[in-house]
């Protein structure tokens, strides 16, 4: 039975100089960052309660040893890859695909929190554990030499997984290190210092404080348990609908964050929200819309735009429109 991820009593382990002994790693997903795929969270780099990631961030949580690269729903696909060669040293199938939601979800995977998984060795007592792949993916089984970017298995959200992800734990002689900085002074937290990626990788990997991963218009209030099934509100729009709503699913929001969503259209039609956050959000769904007017929608361009705000600055914007012909 392959080891399953014990993210809670991860204790980081630093070493003097990871890319001088020649292991690198890949991207262990193949996507586009970015656009089909984010990270979601990263390593946790503070031993108290509290959290830091490598570029001192939030963007982590307690204990957490690993680098989660999510894609957008549960409708989504990609296919989780060997971050580098090796020999494949345990692997587990089976575990049902579910999104974490309540104590009963977490309790009925005690134990096995890594859900669908594959473990590599490789050369210099390094280690790479691939968790939350899609149930009956595993294309690969204990024995088997891999080469960087050969198949695994698929992106799914089995064991304790809130989102679908592929979760990357590294290890050297059986302890976790942060592949972002995998250096003895990466306590000095606020950029990567000794990474293991390859130089692309870690390009592509470029630390982002948040990211908007949908956008779009919709007939109605919008509902994040649709959005991660994949489950959009149709296409649209169209001069029926029985209201017009202009909606956005963030990641990754920080406290003190303002987000503004605004809805615009012909003939006047406006509408805004706003919202300022007292906490830090791994996701948030936010929108504004109105009710259809008595004569219909009129035909002409909708346009919407979303705006993260913090300490004066903008830092996240996406606009996007449709139209009524």
């Amino acid at each position: 039975m392959m080891k399953a991820a014990t993210a809670v009593t991860a204790v980081l382990f630093f070493v003097a100089d990871a890319r001088a002994e020649g292991f690198t790693l890949k991207l262990p997903i193949d996507c586009e960052i970015g656009k089909s795929c984010w990270v979601q969270q990263y390593v946790d780099h503070d031993s108290s309660p509290g959290v830091k990631d490598y570029a001192c961030g939030g963007q982590t949580y307690d204990g957490h040893d690993g680098t989660d690269i999510r894609i957008r729903d549960t409708a989504s696909s990609a296919k989780v890859i060997a971050s580098a060669e090796g020999t494949v040293k345990a692997v587990r199938d089976g575990e049902d695909d579910r999104l974490m939601r309540t104590p009963a979800d977490r309790a009925a995977i005690a134990d096995r929190e890594c859900g669908n998984g594959v473990v590599i060795a490789h050369d210099g007592g390094w280690e790479t554990q691939y968790c939350h792949l899609r149930n009956g993916s595993i294309a690969v089984k204990a024995g088997d030499a891999v080469t960087a970017g050969q198949a695994l298995g698929a992106v799914g959200y089995s064991g304790m997984a809130a989102f679908p992800h592929v979760h990357l734990t590294v290890r050297k002689d059986g302890k976790a290190i942060d592949p972002f900085s995998a250096a003895s002074d990466a306590a000095a937290c606020g950029s990567a210092h000794d990474p293991l990626w390859t130089d692309d990788t870690l390009a592509a990997l470029a630390y982002a404080r948040g990211n908007i991963i949908r956008s779009s218009l919709a007939p109605g209030a919008v509902a994040m348990t649709a959005l991660e099934a994949g489950k959009l509100p149709g296409a649209g729009p169209s001069p029926d609908w029985p209201a017009m709503v202009a909606y956005a699913w963030a990641i990754n929001l920080e406290a003190g964050d303002t987000i503004t969503i605004r809805l615009e259209g012909p003939d006047g039609i406006t509408a805004e929200n706003t919202a300022t956050l007292d906490r830090a959000k791994a996701q948030y769904l936010l929108f504004a819309g109105q009710k259809r007017p008595a004569q219909g929608w009129p035909k002409g361009l909708y346009k919407a735009k979303i705006e993260v705000e913090n300490g004066g600055t903008v830092r996240l914007s996406q606009s996007w429109q449709a139209a009524i012909e």
